[in-house]
């Protein structure tokens, strides 16, 4: 048998000391502090980027004497009134300009929610690159400006950067990525999947290995929204821009889904389409409430028992909103499932639907309500800000009983074995006097 001296293998008395010094300092320490350590040596972590309705408004490339703009006003129209309804507003009371040169549709002036709400779309290339609103009765003369297309490509781009530099490794999306289907589905002919695409999907690394073996082949993870289906029922974009999600059983009939990552569990559901008359109404079909809430449990009491400790879970429409659209209505909210479990493991809710960013923490369980990921931001509007509450209704942690402003936002989740995760919102502020900043959540 080979015999070795303590200074061939780097133990030299000197280093002995110091090692058996640091040994004993250790066991000193009290609990806590030794807890983190152990903690700290359990395993590298990872993190990842969340964001959520990144859509644009409307890409309308027409020139002037296109009857089709007209059709398709009144579809847009008919998702938030009766069809007949819908044509003689559009008929009466949308007005657009065009270059008098390039004969180039550039600036839309047509009604918004109230009666006294008139919207001004700007239009450059086809895509509407700015949107306001003005409350004639309320607010005469002023414009709010509620959306700025660089807002979602500013999202896009520093999500894009983050995963290139490995800062993030994967990207979650809490739904409303695209318009609609009706001026085309696919990558390769809706204008919206190629914006997505060539802004975000196109740019992010492969997986690499330690995701391909856990299963992962894209570094994109969408919770559909209504946006997703609205005039592509069977979901044929979102397929076609990640098939990969097909593997996780994802379906036009099923469009629930989860996977696992380096021991945390992360859930996708589906809240369901739009409807005018209970615009955050949970209404899923594919399966139903009642179905995806006993699948829910069984996902959440499977990683239970194989000792996971943090779940992630996605969907669309917001458990707690204090503004817009408002909550999913009590009889179909989950939270009192959610927080049955938190108790005993790490749960963190991210939702969209509603254009505005809120931030709960309501019986152990953290809801992150990130809708400033680039749609239009009506929260901001008057009368929209804050809606009629209970007056023991959570308050939000982020605007903090402040008026919301336009903001686009993502945050970046890091996620370590044996400590609290972490959460880091990186925004911007367009006409901010600090457009740009970072803040750190749930400290």
């Amino acid at each position: 048998m080979m015999e070795h001296s303590l200074s061939s293998i780097g133990l030299t008395r000197r280093a002995l000391g110091q090692r058996l010094g640091a040994a004993a300092a250790m066991a000193a320490m009290p609990m806590l502090g030794a807890t983190t350590a152990m903690a700290q040596q359990a395993g590298p972590g990872f993190s990842f980027a969340v964001c959520g309705d990144t859509r644009p408004m409307m890409y309308l490339p027409y020139n002037q004497g296109q009857p089709d703009l007209t059709k398709l006003f009144i579809e847009m129209f008919g998702l938030v009134m009766p069809e007949k309804v819908a044509e003689a507003v559009v008929r009466k009371d949308v007005k657009t300009i065009f270059d008098p040169v390039t004969r180039e549709l550039i600036r839309i002036i047509m009604p918004f929610e109230s009666r006294s709400e008139v919207m001004t779309l700007t239009v450059d290339k086809g895509w509407v690159t700015e949107a306001s609103v003005e409350d004639v009765k309320l607010l005469p003369g002023v414009h709010r400006t509620m959306f700025r297309l660089e807002g979602g490509d500013w999202v896009a781009r520093e999500i894009v950067k983050d995963v290139q530099a490995e800062r993030a490794k994967f990207v979650i999306n809490s739904g409303d990525v695209v318009w609609w289907g009706n001026q085309g589905l696919t990558i390769a002919d809706s204008p919206y999947w190629k914006r997505v695409n060539d802004t975000l999907l196109k740019q992010l690394p492969a997986p690499d290995g330690e995701m391909l073996a856990a299963g992962l082949e894209g570094r994109w993870f969408i919770g559909v929204g209504n946006h997703e289906v609205w005039g592509d029922p069977k979901i044929d974009g979102v397929l076609s821009a990640v098939p990969y999600l097909k593997k996780f059983g994802v379906t036009p009939d099923r469009l629930i889904y989860k996977f696992d990552f380096k021991d945390v569990r992360f859930i996708f559901l589906w809240s369901g389409k739009y409807d005018y008359r209970s615009p955050s109404l949970w209404d899923a079909d594919r399966p139903k409430y009642a179905e995806q809430i006993q699948q829910l449990q069984q996902w959440i009491d499977e990683a239970k028992a194989a000792g996971i400790r943090k779940i992630f879970i996605t969907f669309h429409y917001p458990v707690f909103a204090r503004s817009g659209l408002g909550p999913i209505p009590a009889p179909d909210n989950p939270h009192k499932l959610i927080a049955s479990y938190a108790k005993d493991i790490e749960i963190v809710v991210f939702n969209g639907h509603v254009h505005t960013t809120e931030i709960y923490d309501v019986d152990g369980v953290k809801y992150l309500m990130l809708g400033g990921g680039g749609a239009e931001q009506d929260p901001i509007l008057p009368g929209r800000t804050s809606i009629k509450l209970p007056a023991d209704y959570p308050p939000d942690l982020y605007w903090k009983g402040r008026p919301p402003l336009e903001e686009y936002n993502y945050v970046l989740v890091d996620v370590k074995p044996g400590l609290k995760t972490r959460f880091t919102l990186n925004r911007f502020r367009p006409g901010s006097a600090e457009p740009f900043g970072t803040e750190e959540l749930f400290t």
